[in-house]
């Protein structure tokens, strides 16, 4: 009997492999610029007044760029979580942990932008 390679495993891997880079790059870029070099007044970015904030907020690009940041974050966390969660030895309900931080991760990013995008 020929034996198929098991192909979810290696594409969650995989998924999690370019959302760890995303991840990796964006973030620290993102609080470097938002929470360093704007402060300094080395590069412009928007104050902390809500008129400002709306402005930038209501760009399709910043609520996309904020989605995508969200979205890889919330993947990378549970797939470490879950396997965290069998390398402690919960190998009993591997498709349930599965399912639970994969789903979770979903509905993070599903709510991020169902808010994203509903605000004007």
């Amino acid at each position: 009997m020929k034996r198929t390679p098991d192909r979810v495993p290696a594409l969650l891997w995989a998924t999690f492999a370019q959302c760890a880079v995303l991840t990796a790059i964006l973030v620290p870029a993102h609080i470097l610029v938002q929470g360093v070099l704007g402060p300094l007044g080395l590069v412009r970015y928007p104050d902390r007044s809500y008129d400002t904030f709306a402005a930038v907020i209501a760009n399709p690009l910043v609520k996309i760029y904020l989605l995508v940041i969200f979205a890889t974050t919330f993947y990378v966390c549970a797939h470490r979580f879950r396997y965290l969660l069998l390398d402690l030895g919960v190998h009993g309900g591997k498709l349930v942990v599965g399912v639970l931080t994969y789903g979770l991760a979903a509905l993070g990013t599903v709510a991020a932008g169902y808010v994203l995008f509903s605000v004007p």
